[in-house]
């Protein structure tokens, strides 16, 4: 599992600015960057000193360096699909091919001396051209896929076919990567984020980088810069095996209640219902306790965190979360509710699958 940042040479990103924001962020526990050879505002044969000096900050860091090209970027660099070796010179530890290259050009690069890996385009490629590449004999072991960032609003993908593609590439042992936006320093000319997902446009970097992790993703890398110093934090410090869930509590909740909800890492049984979400962990907790009392046995609305209450015998003191709107029960106390905004993070949590919760 690796972070990463993207940086830009378009004249709204200095070199000064963009090692300093390099530097901030491999502070903050980044150690991978991405940037673009294709961008159309840029007139890469005048950029190219700028370009291999920021190159050289960057591996001076010992950060992994992936640059996006096109058959015109190596053109300009005077590099070819069966010689790498200028790439190799300037330490890129991987290309990703965005468009333009034929299935043998990918065959060849892949089974480059240098080692450098090569990456797809995780949004566009199908399943049959995977195995074409194979039938070509590609080398799996030095390729890899990443979704796409889509600046305009409305364009980016829906969660289905996201997961969708992820899961497909993954079934051939490939690992995918994607990029979430910022909502704190976004890069131009539109100015609107730059997520993989639509649905990530305008939340939290952090909510967005654990929906992509809980997903099954293996790097994620902010496609905007420059990302503030907070916003960077909150992604390096996710706990990728856990999925963490921000719940707002009800004035009456007790103390002993809190202590169920906050106190244990919970587990999903395995045998989880498509109802509720059910704690395996609570009920053992709550039989070294005290009886629960029932209180605020109200409509379950779906995204609810529920306590059983003494009403229900040996059931007393499981904690679930509700997948679905369900009637009142009084067996069963509602003592909070997913923030909205995470709620899509609830969605990801399957059957052994692990969840704890902060306080919203």
């Amino acid at each position: 599992m690796a972070f990463g940042i993207s940086v830009y040479t378009t004249d709204d990103f200095s070199s000064q600015k963009n090692k300093e924001y390099i530097k901030m962020a491999k502070h903050l526990g980044i150690c991978a960057v991405f940037t673009s050879m294709h961008i159309p505002e840029i007139e890469y044969d005048k950029k190219i000193n700028e370009i291999k000096d920021l190159i050289g900050y960057i591996k001076l860091l010992n950060m992994k360096l992936t640059i996006d090209i096109s058959p015109v970027t190596m053109s300009i660099l005077g590099s070819s699909p069966d010689n790498l070796k200028l790439f190799y010179d300037l330490e890129i530890d991987c290309l990703r091919l965005d468009y333009g290259f034929t299935e043998d050009e990918i065959v060849e690069m892949t089974k480059n001396e240098y080692g450098i890996k090569i990456e797809l385009n995780a949004s566009t490629i199908t399943k049959q051209q995977i195995d074409d590449l194979i039938a070509k004999k590609v080398d799996l072991r030095n390729l890899s896929a990443c979704h796409n960032f889509y600046p305009k609003p409305y364009t980016g993908l829906s969660y289905e076919f996201f997961r969708e593609k992820t899961l497909m590439i993954k079934n051939y042992g490939l690992k995918v990567s994607a990029f979430i936006p910022s909502q704190k320093g976004r890069r131009g000319p539109i100015y609107e984020g730059l997520p993989t997902l639509e649905i990530h446009r305008n939340i939290k970097p952090d909510i967005a980088a654990r929906h992509l992790i809980y997903s099954g993703i293996d790097d994620v890398y902010f496609g905007d810069a420059y990302v503030s110093f907070g916003e960077i934090s909150d992604v390096t410090s996710i706990d990728r095996d856990v999925i963490e869930l921000k719940v707002d509590l009800v004035n009456d909740v007790t103390d002993y209640e809190k202590d169920l909800i906050f106190n244990c890492i919970h587990t999903n049984r395995s045998d989880s219902s498509e109802y509720i979400v059910r704690s395996e962990e609570s009920r053992e907790y709550a039989k070294i306790g005290r009886e629960i009392k029932a209180h605020n046995c109200i409509d379950r609305k779906k995204y609810s965190v529920t306590i059983d209450n003494e009403n229900f015998k040996r059931y007393s003191g499981e904690l679930n979360i509700c997948l679905i709107d369900l009637p009142k029960d009084e067996r069963v106390n509602v003592v909070g509710h997913i923030v909205e905004e995470e709620c899509i993070l609830a969605d990801l949590v399957k059957s052994g699958v692990k969840f704890r919760f902060r306080k919203g």
